[in-house]
């Protein structure tokens, strides 16, 4: 055990020693950073503002029309029939709006709108939204409809859905806890791909370098193994870590010389259209989460996850020379279960109690990414006490069983030089007295 955390700490200060370590552990919540600032900034300075020309013979709508803080109003008797940049100048406007004349009797002539420069999309769409709105009451009006009415027609109605004990659901809950699957079942594939895939590149470069045969002097090729796959999972839970840290720095540092009015305005402008209290509503049904089981089980798949993904790799990377094909074609049966578990994956968290989610999390090689998508859901909600648990101990011992597999091809493998190889040989290899 004392020589694996040797090397374990070796491998980890090596990394962590390393520029693109620092880069990549800063450039990412600097960019969320970046990313957020940009919607704030994007999000509240707005500054396209439009004055209207309004030419409406039958001056029905050019008196209904209330100036705001995009779109400023004003009446026009008459056009040319050639508009120039002088027209424009004159009447200090930048658009012209031209009603027909039986535009609220429901045919189908068209308002132009002829502008000096192009108008943005955002701009557009409420253009559109103020002038169709106005013309449907006009019409409502003179088919002596009473427009409250309709509103009141229109008004949506509240569904409550609620568990067959009673408990009442939450859905801003549930689409905070679909979102927060999604997000950690995206995260646990990351995880296991570009980690396990350093672990295998370690393990190459030791092998190509010729570095590997003067370790296994001093020590036994599984803890060389395990060594390196513990101390890459170090850097993996550091690298983690410092993310959360700094994320949630920021976010505090953002709330507090914003304010809540600030991130209101922001959410209101932003791409939610105006869902400012959908926002903050969001923000405190996060507190209503039980972070518990989904930190522990996300500790959890991690590890395993990360174990039993990380010695398949190592095994890889020390069957393999310098061959770019022979890695390819020894990693796609390691990676097809990997992308199998991204398709579950969002089978999962639009139904955790479905069929394929069950079997899912219950399969070791797909358990990390679809379960994690469940256990956000809540317990029994998501996932059944009994399935977590179930699913925890297959996963347990399927890493453990692999990592013995693998070790056994590691001892081989990573002594073999200049001989291509494939499964079929590494498979033999474990079954290999030495």
């Amino acid at each position: 055990m004392k020589k694996i955390l040797l090397i374990a700490f070796r491998e980890f200060f090596l990394k962590i020693r390393n520029k693109l370590f620092l880069i990549t552990t800063l450039l990412l919540p600097i960019g969320i950073a970046v990313f957020y600032g940009a919607i704030f900034f994007f999000g509240t300075n707005d500054n396209e503002f439009n004055k209207v020309g309004v030419v409406d013979p039958s001056e029905q709508f050019v008196h209904f029309l209330k100036n705001d803080d995009k779109f400023e109003f004003k009446k026009i008797a008459k056009i040319p029939s050639a508009l120039d940049a002088t027209f424009y100048k004159n009447n200090d406007i930048n658009l012209v709006m031209i009603f027909p004349d039986s535009i609220s009797d429901g045919n189908k002539d068209s308002i132009q709108i002829i502008y000096e420069h192009k108008l943005g999309m955002i701009s557009k769409s409420d253009l559109m939204a103020k002038i169709q709105n106005l013309i449907e009451i006009k019409r409502f009006e003179q088919k002596n409809i009473d427009v409250k009415q309709i509103e009141a027609i229109k008004q949506e109605v509240n569904f409550e859905f609620k568990s067959w004990d009673g408990k009442d659901e939450n859905r801003i809950k549930e689409t905070l806890s679909y979102g927060l699957g999604f997000g950690l079942g995206i995260l646990m594939y990351v995880i296991l791909t570009i980690y396990g895939s350093q672990v295998m590149r370690g393990v190459m470069e030791e092998k190509t370098n010729r570095i590997a045969e003067i370790i296994i002097s001093s020590v036994k090729p599984f803890e060389l193994m395990m060594g390196k796959i513990i101390g890459i999972g170090m850097v993996c839970l550091l690298q983690f870590s410092i993310w959360g840290v700094l994320i949630m720095v920021l976010n505090l540092g953002v709330a507090y010389f914003l304010g809540n009015d600030a991130i209101q305005q922001t959410a209101s402008a932003g791409p939610m259209g105006g869902n400012a209290e959908m926002v903050l509503q969001v923000t405190q049904n996060m507190k209503e989460l039980n972070l518990f089981p989904i930190i522990g089980g996300f500790l959890f798949y991690f590890l395993g996850g990360y174990f039993l993904y990380s010695s398949m790799f190592a095994s890889v990377g020390s069957a393999v020379n310098e061959d770019p094909q022979d890695v390819q074609s020894l990693m796609m049966p390691i990676m097809m279960p990997i992308f199998f578990s991204f398709i579950l994956l969002t089978k999962a968290i639009n139904n955790p109690n479905s069929t394929e989610a069950i079997i899912g999390s219950m399969v070791p090689f797909t358990s990390p990414v679809v379960m994690m998508s469940r256990i956000v859901f809540g317990i029994p909600e998501g996932v059944p006490l009994w399935q977590l648990v179930l699913s925890m101990i297959i996963l347990l011992a399927t890493t453990f069983f692999f990592v013995w597999m693998a070790s056994r091809i590691y001892r081989v493998g990573i002594l073999m030089y200049g001989k291509k190889t494939n499964w079929k040989e590494m498979i033999q290899w474990i079954f290999t007295k030495q």
